[in-house]
């Protein structure tokens, strides 16, 4: 890293590609390219950084990285933390444990379930994905549960369940 005055410039990969050949690839490539950069960057600063600080050192544009990083949250591979008014981003953390269901079920859906290591915390990560008519699997989202809430958020979930399916079968008895 390089220090200039007291403020660190955040590290990124050697491989890390000007604005100008980003834009020369296709939307896809660009999309894909964006968000594994965005990743390595984290990766590479796990002190996390702001939107701001990845826009100074990449030279890409901030509405760009800003799309990028919120797909990243979405699907949980990145967290933010708000600190005031200001939000720093960090790479979620090392998989110990992987398991995919491989389960097809109706709408091509499919769930993998991770554990996420951090230095704070330990989480279950389940993330879903979905097969197109291509065959190609996306992540389409994502929940991360905390190991102490984990029992709780189960218990909760089975309380939901029930309730559905008991005011479903009351819906059904007054039909």
């Amino acid at each position: 890293m390089l220090n200039i005055g007291e403020f660190e410039m955040l590290s990124i990969p050697e491989s890390m590609r000007t604005p100008k050949q980003v834009l020369s690839m296709s939307p896809r490539d660009r999309d894909k390219y964006m968000e594994h950069s965005i990743l390595e960057i984290l990766k590479m600063n796990p002190q996390g950084a702001t939107i701001s600080e990845i826009t100074e050192a990449t030279s890409l544009n901030r509405a760009t990285i800003t799309k990028h990083l919120n797909r990243l949250v979405a699907i949980r591979e990145v967290y933010r933390v708000e600190r005031g008014s200001i939000s720093i981003y960090y790479k979620n953390g090392k998989v110990s444990h992987a398991k995919t269901v491989e389960h097809s079920f109706a709408n091509d859906k499919r769930y993998s379930f991770f554990r996420l290591t951090n230095d704070d915390e330990k989480s279950i990560y389940i993330q879903e994905k979905e097969t197109n008519t291509f065959g190609t699997v996306k992540v389409k989202g994502g929940i991360i549960i905390r190991d102490q809430n984990f029992f709780e958020f189960i218990k909760e979930l089975q309380k939901f369940m029930l309730e559905v399916e008991k005011s479903e079968s009351d819906k059904q008895v007054e039909s």
